[in-house]
């Protein structure tokens, strides 16, 4: 009886743990310079893995990476917005 309530305590203890751990690894970096932007995964340097591309007055931005896909969406004034790829993901935006 015991074996079994530790194995749910850990169980219960390790997962929140380690489901955390892994949503800290698709964390997105959106970086602006002007009309200019781009996106890259946090820790990610590789220069091709980058998505570059502008954003409008209005918020409407357009991202492209060097394999050819691509990202389009809206960011509000206030940095809140959605971002959808060729492939139907949604990538949400907001500031830190």
């Amino acid at each position: 009886m015991k074996k079994i309530f530790a194995l749910l305590f850990g169980a219960l203890f390790v997962f929140p743990l380690s489901s955390s751990v892994f949503a800290q690894s698709d964390r997105w970096i959106i970086n602006r310079d002007g009309d200019s932007v781009e996106m890259r995964k946090q820790y990610d340097y590789d220069p091709a893995n980058r998505y570059r591309g502008n954003i409008d007055n209005s918020g409407d931005i357009r991202l492209r990476n060097y394999d050819g896909d691509r990202l389009k969406g809206n960011i509000d004034s206030d940095g809140y917005g959605k971002l959808h790829d060729d492939y139907g993901n949604t990538y949400r935006v907001r500031p830190r």
